[in-house]
């Protein structure tokens, strides 16, 4: 599961979604003004002015057959907040005014090539002759975030005039987009409150946690709409879906199956899976079926209003089916709450990521030093990639059935040449990890030390044995990484050889392909290798350099992956440690 470079230009799929989610809107609020006073006539409860610790509870009421059971007044409901009886200070229906927020992750995770049809053919279905008076805002989100903006009635009967722009990063900050328009949110006239968001659950970079996001649902007005737009199948493991999933930069991050399910289940998200622009179509109908047929009941609850309070809502009316979030408040610590910054972004003073106590910033660019003395500093940490003494270690043990902690692999083990080639096959290929920020142009720099370096090769197989690749065993930089691919500078040398073995290379994950850019050349070993061997890269645009131990040995060119993280990566069996990292901007 990976995440993509987004392109700099709205993709047709980006618009047709944004489009089609900004329709749910127009359809709400195409009776506001003629039922205005008809809504005020059938409540029996006076409409009154928003307070800010008003509880608002949004309840569909069905029959059995699923269909809506509209023309119920306030002395239908009784609403009980730990079973204690409340008093119902608000009633309306679904005509009500509404705030709305749209949501639109544009990573290429979420599928580009996918044919939703036009933006036009989509809106079309939904604006019709709809007087558009409603609060309607719209940010278009991956790992940054596009203006958090308010849309105009033209923009609203022309979708396609809205322009969206996230940036250029790689990733999603799903939670963190779902906070800032929670924040934003606070700050509305209207009781009735709803944000619809596309995504496909990945969350790579968000500053706020998942259990944090729940907790600001939770003590919010706001409805929760998600559309999980193409859930890859991996996700769900074979129906037992884990906790996390593993990154190919290492990382591991939330299950997108176990987000959308404690979405709904502990913060009353309600949860669409649209797999086609009929699907797509089908899932926004009904947001705005059920934004028109809810009633909206608020309160003025007793006591301290973040605390966890369980709700409850009964009709009087016999035989018919209610739906309506069970949870409000949070029982969250203060120092777990979310901060926010002035434009109702997540504040990264008080949610920093970890690497940023290790990046400098000043008028010639910005700067990354990791020593790994911190193991807190945010690398991944797995089985094959892990903190260790004054440095950070990949291994691929595959071979060894037993191991000390300083014992170089050994390949020639006593077994059967064919048993070589299968455990050859099937052992992993490549261990990487990268972390830290975004880089374009840029270099970077580390101190190789492996007890596996000087590295072995397979042993040759005999002319009647499967052919298997017989490139030697290599570590080194990664840079520019994506959840397309990466580019890859690589060290190797055989056993007792005076020189050193360089390669530049690209791994394209799409049609998990490799291209050579330099092939492996040679150069002298350095003096007290045995130390360590920097290794250096500079990319400014599509040109690269090579450097061990600051001395300069190739150049080249390539159009390919203009930006990503930096990492580190060990081809086949081995072991090899990595010290001193430092990256830099370069203009």
């Amino acid at each position: 599961m990976t995440s993509a470079l987004p392109s700099g230009v709205r993709s047709l799929c980006g618009v047709a979604l944004l489009a089609a989610a900004l329709s749910i809107a127009l359809t709400t609020a195409m009776l506001l003004r003629a039922e205005a006073a008809a809504l005020a006539a059938q409540s029996s409860v006076p409409v009154m002015k928003v307070q800010t610790d008003l509880q608002t509870i949004a309840v569909r009421v069905t029959d059995k057959q699923g269909n809506d059971v509209r023309g119920l007044t306030a002395d239908d409901f009784t609403v009980l907040e730990d079973h204690r009886p409340q008093k119902i200070s608000f009633f309306g229906t679904g005509t009500i005014s509404t705030s709305l927020v749209i949501l639109l992750q544009s990573s290429r995770s979420m599928d580009p090539n996918s044919k939703l049809g036009t933006a036009e053919g989509i809106a079309a279905r939904f604006i019709g002759s709809v007087r558009v008076d409603e609060e309607v805002w719209a940010m278009d989100f991956t790992d940054e975030f596009g203006p958090f903006q308010q849309l105009t009635q033209e923009q609203l009967r022309n979708p396609t005039s809205v322009k969206l722009d996230s940036g250029i990063s790689d990733g999603s900050s799903l939670y963190d987009a779902i906070a800032m328009a929670l924040c934003h949110l606070g700050t509305s006239k209207n009781l009735h409150q709803a944000i619809v968001v596309v995504t496909d659950g990945v969350d790579q970079h968000s500053r706020v946690s998942l259990d944090q996001l729940i907790a600001l649902v939770r003590s919010s007005r706001a409805q929760l709409f998600v559309m999980g737009w193409h859930i890859k199948p991996e996700y769900h493991l074979e129906g037992h879906p884990e906790k996390k999933v593993t990154l190919v930069t290492g990382h591991d991050i939330d299950n997108p199956t176990v987000v959308f399910d404690r979405l709904s289940k502990e913060a009353g998200a309600q949860l669409m899976f649209p797999t086609s622009e009929e699907g797509l179509e089908l899932a926004l109908k009904r947001v705005s079926d059920l934004l028109e047929s809810e009633y909206t009941l608020a309160y003025y609850p007793q006591g301290d209003l973040k605390r966890l309070r369980r709700i409850e809502v009964r009709a009087k009316l016999p035989g018919v089916i209610l739906d309506f979030r069970h949870v409000v408040g949070s029982n969250q610590a203060a120092g777990e709450s979310v901060h926010f910054s002035g434009t109702c972004a997540v504040s990264p003073d008080f949610h920093s990521y970890p690497y940023e106590s290790k990046v400098t910033r000043s008028s010639k660019g910005m700067t990354y030093h990791e020593d790994f003395s911190d193991s807190g500093s945010g690398w991944p940490v797995h089985e094959d990639s892990r903190y260790t003494t004054g440095g950070y270690e990949l291994s691929n043990p595959s071979f060894s059935s037993e191991r000390t902690n300083d014992e170089t692999i050994d390949l020639q083990l006593p077994v059967s040449q064919e048993q070589q080639v299968s455990r050859f096959r099937s052992m992993k290929r490549e261990v990487i990890a990268a972390y830290g920020p975004w880089w374009q142009d840029f270099r970077a720099s580390v101190v190789v030390v492996s007890t596996a370096m000087p590295m072995t090769r397979m042993p040759t197989p005999s002319s009647n044995s499967p052919s298997f690749d017989q490139d030697p065993l290599a570590a080194g930089l990664v840079f520019r990484m994506t959840g397309d691919g990466y580019y890859a500078a690589l060290l190797s040398r055989e056993p007792g050889d005076k020189k050193l073995s360089v390669e530049l290379v690209k791994k394209q994950y799409r049609n998990h392909s490799e291209t050579v850019i330099v092939p492996w050349f040679r150069v002298d070993l350095p003096k007290r290798a045995e130390q360590g061997i920097r290794l250096s890269v500079e990319g400014a645009r599509d040109q690269f350099t090579l450097y061990v131990n600051d001395q300069r040995v190739a150049g080249a060119q390539d159009h390919g992956y203009p930006g990503g993280y930096v990492g580190f990566v060990l081809m086949g069996v081995g072991r090899a440690i990595f010290r001193d990292l430092d990256v830099e901007q370069v203009p």
